[in-house]
């Protein structure tokens, strides 16, 4: 199976989920506004049928301001903008923060590791940068956010912030894929389709 395959199943599962509350829903109109969801008991299908997204400004529900900044300040490190749009474009710190807020009921334990994250991220920036991660230069930011991730590559090197590291990048690329930007532009998935009627064999070895 392809890393795009992956990505396609794994956004369609979290559209799904979202799909499946009111909140999620009323989320999703503004993530895919013209996105048709239709519940139908456990079954929640999407059907994009536009991808025309409006330009409003959004609201933080679970950071604070400075929280915020931090976390944008993240997921543009973790997908950068290159020759194709990025965690920036899609929007992605939105996308968290709607799912970390709404987390509270059904996954508490997401919140208390977002807050714990951030937490231990400002006091490793304090203490090797001297300042606040978002007020570090770019190239510090990437230091620090790459002395995190070292037991991805060295499983016999651990640090502190792992979990958060990876869970930063696990919602990062969760986020992007489930956008409009990530699941039309870039996977080019285009909604529920189906055949109004079964084309069949064509070879014609199988023709009677």
């Amino acid at each position: 199976m392809s890393q795009n395959e992956i990505s396609r199943r794994g956004a369609l599962k979290c559209l799904g989920m979202l799909a499946a509350t009111a909140a999620g829903r009323e989320f999703l109109a503004s993530w895919l506004p013209t996105t048709a969801i239709h519940a139908d008991g456990h079954h929640h299908l999407v059907t994009i049928q536009d991808a025309a997204a409006p330009d409003a400004p959004y609201t933080p529900h679970f950071f604070n301001p400075e929280e915020f900044e931090t976390v944008k300040l993240l997921t543009e490190m973790i997908l950068p903008t290159d020759d194709q749009p990025g965690a920036k474009e899609a929007k992605v710190a939105d996308y968290i923060d709607f799912v970390v807020f709404s987390a509270e009921e059904l996954e508490p334990s997401l919140q208390r590791a977002w807050t714990d994250g951030l937490v231990l991220l400002e006091r490793e920036s304090k203490k090797q940068l001297g300042k606040a991660f978002r007020d570090a230069s770019e190239a510090d930011r990437v230091t620090l956010l790459t002395e995190m991730s070292l037991p991805e590559r060295d499983p016999e090197a651990p640090h502190e912030g792992y979990e958060f590291f990876r869970l930063v990048k696990e919602m990062t690329v969760e986020g992007f894929y489930t956008s409009k930007l990530g699941l039309l532009d870039v996977l080019n998935y285009q909604g529920m389709n189906y055949f109004s009627e079964f084309p069949g064999c064509t070879h014609p070895e199988h023709q009677s």
